[in-house]
C-alpha cells in the first residue's frame, strides 16, 4: 500500500536568494507534498500563522532564515525564532509533537544544504503519525 507525502510547509526569507525567478515552483515539485512561501523577512512570520499551517492540513512547517548577524532587518530571524520558541509551546500544551515546527539559519544560496534539510525534516514527520482532526480546520 502506497502511502501519501507528508505535507511540508517552508516559509523562507528571499535575502537568502534560494531560487531565481520561477525556479521555486520546479524545485517544489521534485519533492511531494512541499510548498514554498517567499517571504521578505523571516521575522515576518507570527507564532499565528504557523499554528494556523498546521491546523490547515500541513504535517510540518519549516522556517528557513539568515543568520541573525546577516539579517537585513537586523532583528529578523531573532524575532523569527522567538515566535517559532512560542508557537512550540502552544503544541505542547495542546498535546502535539513541537518537532512538526522547525527553526534554521539557512547558508544563503545553497540548496543543497536546503534539500538535505528538507529531505531529513520530511523523514522525521513520517515517524510522526497524522496531526488529530480536532486540531485541524475544516476548509469547504
Amino acid at each position: 500500500m502506497e502511502t501519501k507525502p507528508r505535507k511540508l510547509v517552508v516559509y523562507y526569507c528571499r535575502n537568502l536568494r534560494l531560487f531565481k525567478n520561477g525556479e521555486q515552483k520546479g524545485f517544489a515539485r521534485s519533492l511531494p507534498g512541499l510548498k514554498l512561501v517567499a517571504i521578505p523577512c523571516s521575522g515576518k512570520v507570527e507564532a499565528h500563522h504557523l499554528l494556523k499551517t498546521l491546523a490547515g492540513g500541513a504535517d510540518g512547517v519549516l522556517v528557513l532564515a539568515c543568520a541573525e548577524k546577516a539579517c537585513q532587518y537586523l532583528e529578523g530571524s531573532m524575532r523569527s525564532r522567538k515566535r517559532m520558541d512560542y508557537a512550540r509551546s502552544w503544541l505542547r500544551q495542546i498535546g502535539i509533537e513541537q518537532e512538526r515546527l522547525k527553526f534554521i539559519h539557512c547558508p544563503p544560496m545553497n540548496r543543497e544544504a536546503l534539500e538535505k534539510t528538507l529531505k531529513e525534516f520530511m523523514y522525521r514527520l513520517e515517524s510522526f503519525g497524522t496531526i488529530p482532526a480536532s486540531a485541524q480546520v475544516k476548509t469547504s
